[in-house]
């Protein structure tokens, strides 16, 4: 097989004008389907920014007799489960709400996390500089003006110490910076990430594009504002924390028959994309993984049927050499094996391509799109091992498609009337017969 790797690159090395147009090729759809990939592997398999996701649920409200109605909760529901629960080592409330953030006379629109004290212990995740909020900064009326801003506001500020305890203008408030999260952290999203963290007892003053429904005040148990998510105890699972939940309800709704009526509590796995509070609202997400990575084979297949072209267009143009060595006592076999060791070193370089390709386009895109969005976008686009083995698949595919139908093809050659129709041909003509099909499958290529 080594033999066949030197041969197969001393082939693509005499004809630089073919390796190229193969390369590009290959790099287009093979770069298309590592951004891809990079992404649906952010979004539903890369692990979250906070430890231990496995021990992570989100609570849910649900209505016993209508089961597809939920609802959020209020703060003191949320006392009440961190109290009482049996299951939880603890539990935060949090929600998101969209702000006007403003510093140095300049004011745009983000989103916010509002989150009680204990949101980044139970998440498992010190902060990069500063400190957490503190217990009493939660309190419902108590209106703490201070923040917790992301790592990647910090780096908009070229990583300035004096960030910690400047005042940020948050709806036209002056509010003291307080922490700094870590690089990469998200909260409990995968790549949207809010930029600004504020204590629970501000969300009154905050809140307006997501609490404009909900009219009550935090402290009032008609309130629906929050989300719940717990870290389970060491041992107990998901399942085995469903009857001490149902208990807990049922126990909250003889406190609070008014309040509580009909609500019992359930558990899922904490959403990668979405806050709501339904379960079911991330399942909707779901179905654009398959359609996405979908979308990209088929750019990698239009890619590899038109190298296909290319593959047989110059073996017409090898014909001769495969007779001879046909002639020779070569078997068929071997020169199969020949021509996929060719294909192959192409789809390795190809990959090289497409892997640069696809990472700077995703760098590219996301710098983009920071522009504009009201969220921060926590994506690593570097080369981690997961999209490392995806590309090399892709190279190993990519070979499959494009180069076993042409090597089977050309290897099965009429020994004899390859060798008399080329035996007085001019291997210049040969080549430059050949030349125009490459500029024309590139550009075929780029209209697809």
């Amino acid at each position: 097989m080594i033999h066949d790797f030197r041969f197969a690159f001393r082939q693509l090395i005499k004809a630089p004008g073919f390796t190229f147009a193969a390369v590009l090729v290959l790099a287009l759809g093979i770069g298309a389907n590592t951004a891809v990939f990079s992404l649906v592997n952010t979004l539903f398999f890369a692990p979250p920014t906070y430890a231990k996701p496995h021990e992570m649920v989100q609570v849910f409200s649900q209505d016993k007799k209508d089961p597809k109605k939920f609802r959020g909760f209020s703060y003191p529901t949320y006392r009440d489960i961190r109290e009482q629960n049996t299951v939880f080592s603890d539990a935060m409330a949090f929600n998101l709400a969209l702000i006007g953030l403003g510093q140095k006379g300049d004011t745009r629109r983000t989103f916010a996390a509002v989150v009680s004290s204990n949101y980044f212990s139970v998440l498992g995740v010190p902060l990069a500089r500063g400190r957490a909020f503190l217990p009493e900064e939660e309190t419902p009326g108590r209106n703490a003006p201070v923040a917790i801003v992301s790592y990647s506001y910090w780096q908009k500020r070229n990583l300035d110490p004096t960030v910690l305890d400047s005042q940020v203008l948050i709806n036209g408030r002056p509010f003291t910076i307080v922490g700094i999260t870590p690089r990469g952290f998200a909260g409990t999203l995968q790549i949207l990430s809010p930029e600004v963290w504020l204590p629970i007892s501000v969300y009154d003053q905050v809140a307006n594009d997501f609490g404009s429904k909900d009219k009550t005040t935090m402290d009032d148990r008609n309130g629906t504002q929050l989300r719940i998510i717990g870290r389970l105890k060491a041992g107990v699972t998901a399942a085995a924390a469903k009857p001490a939940l149902e208990g807990l309800a049922a126990n909250l709704e003889k406190a609070y028959p008014v309040e509580q009526k009909n609500q019992t509590f359930i558990t899922a796995p904490v959403s990668r994309i979405a806050v709501s509070t339904n379960p079911a609202a991330a399942s909707g997400v779901k179905p654009i993984a398959p359609l996405l990575l979908g979308m990209a084979v088929v750019v990698l297949l239009v890619a590899c049927l038109n190298l296909a072209n290319m593959l047989l267009a110059r073996g017409t143009a090898r014909r001769k050499e495969i007779a001879i060595r046909l002639a020779l006592g070569g078997s068929r076999w071997r020169i199969v094996r020949q021509l996929l060791s060719e294909g192959f070193v192409l789809a390795l370089l190809g990959g090289v391509g497409g892997l640069v390709l696809g990472l700077w386009s995703s760098d590219l895109l996301i710098g983009s799109m920071r522009k504009f969005m009201p969220f921060e976008i926590v994506w690593s686009t570097g080369a981690n091992p997961a999209i490392l083995a995806a590309t090399f698949g892709f190279c190993l595919l990519g070979t499959l498609m494009f180069a076993l139908g042409p090597a089977l093809k050309i290897s099965r050659s009429a020994v004899i009337t390859d060798l008399k129709e080329h035996a007085g041909e001019d291997a210049m003509r040969r080549r430059w017969k050949f030349l125009p099909r490459n500029p024309l499958v590139v550009v075929q290529i780029a209209f697809s």
